[in-house]
């Protein structure tokens, strides 16, 4: 009992319960003396002293013993489903479903042959691609994955930056960065643009931030997962950083660029979010803008954040244009068709007519 007590203190944080857990710990080693005596084959033939003393078997049996125990958490059927669902609806990244889907069957696997499957794989992923190609999204949709399997307790996301876990002096750090892993317990930490705490040299406290993150990922695994985004050629360099990275995070999920016709399909939705629907010569023009933007993309290309600013500019010129047709002219049908005139006066549309009239046209990919 003595050394279970050492461990605990050892271990404890601001949630430490001195006497209260003290008190918890003999309760319960009470219960398991009455657990036990119940199951003996002859409880009448026990003395008093058998059915008073606490045995080191009843001991062992403490919770405390089992900081790292998987919480025994069905599986949520339904909430598992919806979750798929909402990963199935997303544009592209088929390799990326792919690899959640075969994630869900080995945890499912481990759970139903009670085998631990933080000791088989790490559940701590680095997410890689340019912007806009749905990190984040897949970050909360996997969260709640890892919810309904019952991976995780609470299902919570913490989303963060490098502004959200270091400080600007000693010790501020450690505090900052450790009140975001308290937040993420039970849950998820998403770390957007990680590498950027490795990016300020030796003397910056970025690398302080990570080798908290570090520790706590050890001291308690299983209790919260740890998510890396950010561009593929800066996280290669964050994980070879520092030695304890790579050994952490070993799950890599890489977001290809949105193609052409993808990056098409995500502007006719959100179009349809703003009830609006492109006549057949915007369609025509839209598609050739999208093979525009995809052409002319380079590491940094914003993928579904570079479609909706074209969309968003596209609603406020049709917005713009019906605001000068006089109601009585002014049809259902006119307020939800966008036309080539709404799409024409974009940067994107003027480079197309620009390459049309050279004879270079694009092609899609």
């Amino acid at each position: 009992m003595y050394k279970k007590l050492v461990d605990a203190y050892r271990d404890r944080d601001k949630f430490f319960g001195n006497a209260r857990l003290v008190n918890s710990l003999v309760d319960e080693c009470k219960m398991n003396l009455g657990l036990r005596v119940m199951d003996a084959k002859h409880p009448e033939a026990l003395s008093m002293d058998d059915l008073s003393t606490i045995t080191v078997e009843d001991v062992q049996k403490l919770s405390i013993l089992k900081p790292d125990a998987i919480p025994d958490i069905p599986i949520d059927e339904e909430l598992l489903r919806e979750s798929v669902a909402k990963l199935e609806l997303m544009m592209g990244l088929e390799k990326v479903k792919n690899d959640i889907k075969d994630l869900i069957k080995l945890v499912r696997f481990y759970k139903e042959t009670g085998k631990d499957f933080r000791k088989s794989f790490s559940l701590h992923a680095v997410f890689t691609g340019n912007p806009g190609t749905g990190k984040t999204t897949v970050a909360r949709i996997l969260t709640q994955i890892y919810k309904a399997l019952g991976i995780i307790e609470r299902g919570n996301l913490v989303e963060c930056d490098r502004q959200s876990l270091v400080g600007g002096y000693v010790g501020q750090t450690a505090i900052k960065t450790g009140e975001v892993i308290d937040r993420a317990m039970g849950g998820v930490l998403f770390i957007d643009e990680a590498y950027s705490l490795t990016e300020g040299g030796n003397s910056d406290y970025g690398k302080e931030a990570i080798e908290i993150i570090l520790k706590r990922m050890e001291d308690y695994r299983g209790n919260f997962i740890v998510v890396a985004a950010g561009y593929t050629d800066n996280m290669r360099r964050f994980l070879e950083s520092n030695p304890g990275l790579k050994s952490r995070f070993d799950r890599t999920f890489h977001f290809e660029d949105f193609a052409p016709e993808e990056l098409n399909a995500i502007a006719i939705n959100q179009f349809k979010e703003h009830q609006l629907t492109p006549n057949k010569a915007a369609k025509e023009l839209l598609n050739k803008m999208m093979e525009a933007l995809y052409a002319g993309r380079d590491k940094y290309f914003g993928n579904g954040r570079s479609v909706r600013k074209v969309v968003e500019e596209a609603v406020r010129n049709q917005h713009l244009r019906m605001s000068g047709i006089t109601t009585s002219k002014r049809t259902k049908k006119m307020e939800s068709t966008l036309t080539v005139e709404d799409l024409s006066t974009i940067q994107l549309a003027d480079d197309v007519a620009k390459s049309e009239k050279k004879g270079i046209g694009f092609k899609m990919n």
